[in-house]
């Protein structure tokens, strides 16, 4: 795992070795041929030895990489057959003589999380691709004849970074993540998740193919799943399959364990497939209600593992904010980064460099509430219009001024989307005009009015049943928020998260499993629910889903008190005076729970003061 960054007529990225020391200590290389700069910054976890130094060369090819291709020794077969040799044991080189040998249909056979740039030297052209779901960050600038690209942000030098980007940070605080391709500065983008960008230097301009994505029956359609054992069978075959190959590397391995589903099922799953003892490491806290350490430490006893209990204090945690919107570079306002970095830190003190961790289960399994809930609602709905018509219309934002909206769902059949908007949004859909300065709305956005059907560039009338509402967080939040959150807890102390669950192959399984599976007897997540209890007793696992959170709520009211009444003098140029204050004095004095906005209103907030 490593930071990668690069340039044309940009020479100033070489910043980027140390700008991103956090996520390669061990060691950097810079690459420079005329107007063209690679940057790398390395996390050994392969090949240990200076034959897996990067930037990487073969012929008139030039790599500089961040991930893992878990797939590397197939691929590496299939090219020693065709005549290629190999110096290093690396993956980097593996992918290197694969687009040697394939051109950009390699990106095709690799199975892993990463992001890479292969310059070609003969042809002036760069090829950077992205993984399947988006594991790995990717970055892009390109403005006149400047083109770069980075892991992070601020792999670009500042000056580039001199205009924010309104629509995004609208859609920050309605979501709390910026949806990509869109980043918090203009000109600046994320290059999405399964693709791949070619940037013709003499002809100065570049283009983007999608090569993978959930939805595309192409994806999954070489499998067809009959019955519910036959889901369960290919998904426990698939994961094990997964973990085990995840588990390799030259340097210590661990699992994160908080005694849920998925962190549950990836620990017993990586204990049935190993020949030592896995290290897990869980959290605790002093807070009782947000403590699942003895949830944790019950399943690893179970499972025999070599369990470590790391306690936090709120002080630990507190100390993190200080620098905590350095290392995300735009705002981010899921707060669970926050345990999550300290777990991080502190496995990392504890000696592993590789952690499992259980990320994806719930959307491509079905395991959040949400999903149900819109269902169930929208059908009640339908049911009892005359009954529930005024409280639901008015929730839904079905009245105003979007008469396109309204022909598509009138009052008396809204859809499962108006539900799950309510149920994934910050500022809920009722609140937007209140919250938002209309000027600024119709000046970003063409109207006056934004749904969530403008922010997620959605077709609301493809969302028929539960996995389309699992497919828009497939697409949106688990990359830009999610994965974003896993990436930069970790990387930001050196330690590679694995995420087996998000395994391509797993994933197109999961895309072709029917609903109605997804969802046996109306069980959320009953697959992988079914697996794990082959592996630990139901009755260990029967109780309450709790969150990955923290109790920001109650310090707002006290640690952080002074911060969040400044924000009364500090209120973003695109939101209404009225609604900040408002907002902020009901979670005051009024012991009403608006944490979400106003952590996020302080990631803004911090953003645009460093822009300025």
């Amino acid at each position: 795992m490593c930071g990668i960054a690069g340039s044309v007529n940009l020479p100033e990225v070489k910043i980027a070795k140390d700008t991103m020391l956090h996520r390669g200590p061990d060691s950097f290389g810079v690459w420079e041929e005329e107007n063209v700069v690679l940057v790398h910054r390395r996390l050994a976890i392969l090949d240990l030895s200076e034959l897996g130094h990067q930037p990487m060369e073969y012929e008139n090819l030039v790599i500089t990489y961040n991930g893992e291709v878990y797939n590397y020794k197939n691929i590496r077969e299939e090219l020693i057959v065709l005549g290629y040799q190999f110096n290093s044991n690396t993956d980097t080189e593996v992918i290197l003589k694969a687009y040697h040998a394939f051109g950009e249909n390699c990106v095709q056979k690799f199975n892993g999380m990463f992001a890479f740039c292969i310059y070609d030297k003969a042809n002036k052209r760069m090829f950077i691709a992205r993984d399947h779901i988006g594991i790995k960050p990717l970055y892009y600038y390109f403005k006149n004849k400047t083109f770069a690209f980075g892991s992070e942000l601020k792999a670009f030098p500042d000056h580039l970074k001199k205009n924010n980007n309104t629509e995004a940070l609208i859609k920050f605080m309605v979501l709390s993540y910026i949806p990509a391709p869109n980043t918090a500065y203009q000109d600046f983008y994320k290059l999405e998740p399964g693709s791949y960008l070619l940037f013709d230097i003499e002809r100065n301009q570049y283009s983007i193919t999608k090569y993978w994505a959930y939805n595309d029956k192409s994806t999954h359609s070489k499998y067809t799943i009959n019955s519910y054992d036959e889901a369960v069978s290919l998904v426990e075959t698939k994961l094990k399959e997964s973990v085990k190959m995840q588990l390799e590397a030259d340097v210590p391995v661990g699992a994160f364990l908080s005694g849920g589903i998925d962190s549950s099922l990836i620990t017993a799953l990586a204990q049935e497939v190993s020949t030592q003892k896995i290290k897990t490491y869980a959290m605790g806290f002093a807070e009782k209600q947000y403590d699942e350490s003895p949830f944790a430490k019950e399943v690893a006893d179970y499972l025999s593992t070599d369990h470590t209990t790391l306690t936090f204090t709120p002080e630990d945690l507190l100390s993190l904010i200080k620098d905590y919107d350095f290392y995300y570079d735009e705002p981010f306002g899921d707060s669970a980064s926050l345990p999550l970095s300290i777990l991080c830190k502190k496995a990392k003190e504890n000696g592993i460099t590789v952690a499992l961790s259980g990320d994806g289960g719930d959307e491509l399994f079905l395991g959040y509430e949400r999903y149900s809930f819109a269902k169930k609602y929208s059908n009640l709905f339908s049911k009892n219009p005359k009954l529930l018509r005024k409280p639901l219309s008015s929730a839904l934002s079905l009245t105003g001024k979007d008469k396109a909206l309204k022909m598509k769902y009138p009052v008396e059949n809204p859809s499962m989307i108006n539900f799950f908007q309510i149920l994934s949004t910050c500022i809920k859909p009722w609140d937007l005009k209140k919250a938002l300065k209309d000027d600024i709305l119709e000046k970003e956005f063409g109207k006056g009015e934004v749904t969530i059907f403008d922010i997620l560039n959605l077709d609301p009338m493809m969302i028929t049943e539960e996995k389309d509402l699992a497919e828009i967080d497939i697409r949106r939040n688990l990359p830009d928020d999610m994965l974003v959150k896993a990436d930069r807890a970790s990387m930001r102390f050196s330690l590679e998260m694995r995420v087996p669950i998000l395994d391509k192959e797993i994933m197109e399984i999961s895309a072709a499993i029917p609903n109605k599976f997804l969802l046996q007897n109306g069980e959320l997540k009953s697959i992988l629910k079914d697996i794990l209890y082959k592996y630990v007793p139901k009755e260990m696992m029967d109780r309450p889903k709790k969150g990955f959170s923290v109790p920001i709520e109650i310090w707002f009211r006290n640690e952080l008190k002074e911060e969040v009444l400044a924000l009364k003098e500090n209120i973003p140029y695109f939101m209404n005076d009225a609604y900040v204050k408002n907002i902020i004095d009901e979670h005051l004095y009024k012991n009403k729970n608006h944490y979400y906005i106003i952590w996020n209103l302080m990631r803004l907030n911090k953003f645009i003061k460093n822009v300025e």
